[in-house]
């Protein structure tokens, strides 16, 4: 963690934090206002896809050329972040940077440029991250809930409530990495579907007795592919907004995964609510979406608009942590 300017003196001053999130599908910056009670108030965003899961599931490493844009990206979203007065830069890297057979010395390059070092996350750190976010934003009660996020690279899961994670893990089925290994086709094909449903319940099945022996009362995910999903749902005239997000029925997701796997981009561009940006990766993410659903047997889901970046700003602020109890 860098400071970028001497502290605020006032104890309730809001400390100006920026995130740069360094993930598979895109490079994510948050410059956030973050109070020392948890609250954040969001100042600017700005993301740059790069798209790196897919390059890694094809070659196993980033390529030479996306590695050097990779770096040019980052050094961008800090030129942003200083414009806007941060008391600190916080760079953490997920699942390319973490798998790739180059993602070390990538994250080295990145840590060069932006004179601070970037904190690569194991699968563990993220899940616990996130669901110190999904404990300060939603209302979960005396039950356990179960979060989940859905990246390029990854998906995480943990299980807790508002006192402690229970049990958490991380399975190599985001949505870039299954695009860049199973679908080659506008719009997939069938067999391609069902690859992508198979890859999915084989890597949850290990699993699947775990998450409902515990019994979660509420299911929560986050990540860009879930919020893409839900406002389309929701421009739609689906969906029922609650603390924290969208609530979104199992069915829902599934009508609209056939719908997306059906069209083609041209197609998908004309869907309310879709942005050009997540078009083409949206199909498949809301295939593995409904595959998750489907194997845990989920009837809904709560899409919140904290994420991984939020876990991030409330450990920083000592809130949450991404060590186990």
């Amino acid at each position: 963690m860098a400071e970028r300017r001497e502290p605020r003196r006032n104890s309730d001053a809001k400390l100006r934090v920026a995130v740069l999130d360094l993930g598979s599908t895109s490079f994510h910056l948050l410059v956030a206002d973050a109070s020392p009670t948890g609250r954040i108030e969001r100042v600017v965003r700005r993301r740059m896809m790069l798209r790196l899961g897919a390059t890694i599931a094809a070659e196993g490493e980033i390529p030479k050329a996306i590695a050097e844009r990779a770096v040019v990206s980052a050094r961008e979203l800090q030129a942003l972040a200083d414009a806007h007065g941060v008391d600190r830069l916080i760079p953490v890297a997920t699942a390319a940077l973490r798998d790739a057979r180059n993602g070390a010395a990538l994250a080295s390059s990145i840590s060069r440029e932006l004179g601070t070092k970037v904190r690569v996350l194991s699968g563990i750190e993220e899940a616990r991250l996130i669901f110190g976010a999904f404990r300060r934003r939603v209302p979960l009660g005396s039950g356990a809930a179960l979060g989940m996020d859905l990246g390029g690279g990854s998906l995480e899961l943990a299980v807790g409530d508002d006192a402690e994670v229970q049990w958490e893990t991380t399975l190599p089925i985001g949505v870039a990495r299954l695009h860049g290994e199973l679908v080659a086709n506008d719009p997939m094909k069938r067999r391609e579907r069902k690859a992508i449903e198979e890859r999915v319940v084989a890597c949850i099945e290990p699993h699947r007795k775990q998450v409902r022996s515990r019994g979660a009362k509420q299911q929560i995910m986050s990540g860009g592919t879930a919020r893409a999903l839900a406002r389309i749902i929701e421009e739609n005239g689906g969906g029922r907004a609650v603390k924290g997000g969208l609530k979104v029925s199992a069915d829902e997701i599934a009508r609209l995964a056939d719908r997306l796997a059906e069209v083609d981009h041209a197609g998908l561009l004309r869907i309310p609510g879709m942005k050009r940006s997540r078009a083409d990766l949206l199909p498949t993410g809301a295939v593995v979406v409904d595959a998750v659903l489907k194997a845990l047997d989920l009837p809904e889901l709560l899409v919140c608009d904290w994420g991984l970046r939020e876990g991030v700003i409330l450990e920083a602020l000592g809130l949450v942590s991404a060590r186990s109890s």
